[in-house]
């Protein structure tokens, strides 16, 4: 695989997380994309309680950027950062999929 061009990564923190765990997930997902030689991707972050199982607002506007073509592809942080069960994942893997965006997940590939 080449080196993507314009990655994007999808971060998300747990309720009653506290007010720096954006922030280190952000600078974590950042540092992981030097690591593997790719630019700076453009961080989807979904905070606060109110999400409980739920999925935000980031994720939805990440994958309308995948799916217009807008990145190549995608780092998150674990499977489990898409909470509210498997079918996130899933929707969201296929539309990686389907529009050719590589996805790695921090932590398990260096």
């Amino acid at each position: 695989m080449t080196a993507p061009k314009r990655p994007a990564a999808y971060i998300r923190t747990a309720a009653g997380s506290d007010a720096g765990a954006l922030t280190r997930e952000h600078q974590a997902v950042t540092e992981a994309a030097r690591q593997r030689g790719w630019p700076a991707p453009t961080v989807y972050a979904d905070d606060g309680p109110d999400l409980a199982d739920r999925y935000g607002k980031a994720l939805d506007r990440l994958e309308a950027a995948i799916v217009a073509g807008r990145h190549d592809a995608l780092l998150l942080a674990g499977p489990g950062v898409l909470r509210g069960g498997p079918m996130l994942l899933m929707r969201l893997l296929l539309r990686c999929t389907k529009n050719g965006v590589s996805v790695e997940l921090r932590g398990l590939c260096a």
